[in-house]
């Protein structure tokens, strides 16, 4: 055995640079939590093989330092070995609920029967091939929108977005008759430039609202006809709108209508019309007679539109396609369609919680909350227990091991509740409960052991002064 190197590990001058490390590493995670989440950090940082030998290598110190002083004898050392030990026990039960450990959230409404599915950390990527095989693995999204793996049963992660629309536009190509327009309408004084499909098909885009009036779209046979729609919509002079107006051949016609007055016409590709709503233009860009929908998803930098995660993949054969979040996807290949979605991660308890009450104290004279309490029902049908319990902030619940606590609430929905849901074995938490013991005894040992020994040393023991006083009476 090489003593010199097991001396150094345990010496001063190993644990000094260590324990700088770690102490800048935790200063560092702790700043870069607070611009990319917990989460990241977690898997990054303290979960990673890195940081976890870091950690090793200062329980080896401890160890270390804490044995090459035995036997221990005396206060100092007494409580330098058990305060080292107290510090060993609490790395392994800290390292222990980082890696074993499982938390969650458990959304819960008054008006639903119970939910029994918590929202764990992270992120699942499942994936279906034509074939049949199947694979579902735990993803990882990086701070720069990288993920982690890179492919899933062939399919290659190409990247993420925060935010993202569905958008709907059409296509020639379609196997029946399926008249669409696109249409450009344009404010230059407004600084709008708005583009809007109208087709035959589906009937939601015959007829859409859009900025000051409704646009929509009429298939008639003949341009008599047509004139004839005209004449009518002449007469509706009670809203603003703009009416496209198509004839079995193919031939366009438009009638529109605001405060400015009625008016008609013949409808050309890229010839602008005046609307008459304000500085308005209605220009048709584009005409499909056999249009078929395309929907796809678009990443998009606006957060005023409401959008949802989603992940952009490839497939083998060079098909990309985003996937939303929470939403199944099918992606066309030659050999049929591969299924795909992006999903949260799930975890199901061996119980059910449905929230029977939610209330909301608040301060005497004024609005402000003051306390919000979730009153619950444990329903766990395997061992036939219903149990109803009250949680509120700083006083969870335990059942069978799990720690049931008052997370958050909704202000605009006081029927609704969110509760935290954690579970860790129990040689955890003694690990660490006995090493903040043992730290606690093994300070107060080495600072205030040899003045106790002295208080002590002025008072003879019970046993002593039997024995003298029995001397004497003898």
């Amino acid at each position: 055995m090489n003593m010199p190197l097991i001396r150094f590990f345990g010496s001063i001058q190993f644990a000094v640079p260590l324990l700088g490390s770690i102490a800048a590493i935790l200063v560092g995670a702790t700043i870069y939590e607070a611009q990319v989440g917990s989460s990241v950090v977690q898997h990054l940082i303290y979960k990673s093989p890195w940081f976890g030998m870091l950690m090793f290598l200062l329980a080896v110190n401890l160890s270390i330092s804490a044995l090459t002083r035995y036997p221990w004898r005396g206060s100092r050392k007494v409580g330098f070995a058990l305060t080292h030990i107290g510090l060993v026990l609490i790395i392994m039960g800290s390292a222990g609920v980082i890696h074993l450990s499982l938390e969650g959230m458990l959304p819960l409404r008054e008006d639903e029967v119970g939910n029994y599915q918590i929202r764990v950390e992270g992120d699942l990527l499942e994936v279906m091939t034509p074939e049949g095989e199947r694979e579902q693995r735990d993803i990882f999204i990086r701070p720069d929108g990288s993920i982690s793996p890179s492919s899933v049963l062939g399919v290659s992660l190409l990247g993420y977005a925060e935010n993202t629309v569905k958008t709907v536009s059409f296509e020639d190509g379609g196997k029946v008759a399926n008249l669409a327009l696109r249409l450009r309408l344009s404010s230059e004084r407004m600084g709008q430039d708005v583009e809007q499909w109208l087709a035959f098909a589906p009937l939601s885009y015959r007829r859409v609202s859009l900025g000051p009036a409704e646009l929509g779209l009429m298939v008639v046979e003949s341009e008599e006809e047509a004139q004839e729609k005209i004449a009518e919509l002449g007469k509706d002079l009670g809203r603003n709108y703009f009416e496209a107006i198509a004839t079995s051949s193919g031939k366009l016609y438009y009638a529109t209508h605001s405060a400015q007055g009625f008016q008609s016409g013949i409808l050309m590709a890229h010839q602008p019309i005046s609307l008459g709503w304000a500085d308005f233009e209605m220009t048709l860009e584009e005409q499909l007679t056999h249009a078929q929908i395309d929907r796809q998803i678009v990443p998009v930098g606006d957060r005023t539109l409401q959008g949802s995660p989603a992940i952009l993949v490839e497939t083998e054969t060079g098909t990309q396609q985003w996937l939303p979040w929470g939403e199944p996807t099918a992606i066309p290949t030659p050999d049929g369609e591969i299924l795909a979605a992006f999903t949260p991660k799930l975890f199901s308890l061996p119980f059910q919680i449905a929230l029977q009450d939610f209330i909301v104290e608040r301060n005497e004279g004024s609005d402000s909350v003051a306390m919000w309490t979730s009153k619950i029902q444990i329903q766990d049908y395997h061992q036939q227990v219903s149990s109803d319990r009250t949680v509120w902030m700083n006083h969870p619940t335990w059942y069978q091991g799990w720690k049931i606590a008052q997370a958050s609430w909704n202000p605009g929905d006081l029927r609704q509740s969110t509760l935290q849901v954690k579970r860790e074995p129990l040689w955890i938490t003694l690990l660490t409960w006995t090493g903040s013991a043992l730290v606690v005894v093994g300070i107060g040992t080495m600072f205030y052991g040899k003045t106790i020994q002295k208080i002590l040393s002025r008072y003879p023991s019970p046993a002593v002064s039997l024995g003298e006083n029995n001397l004497v009476e003898n």
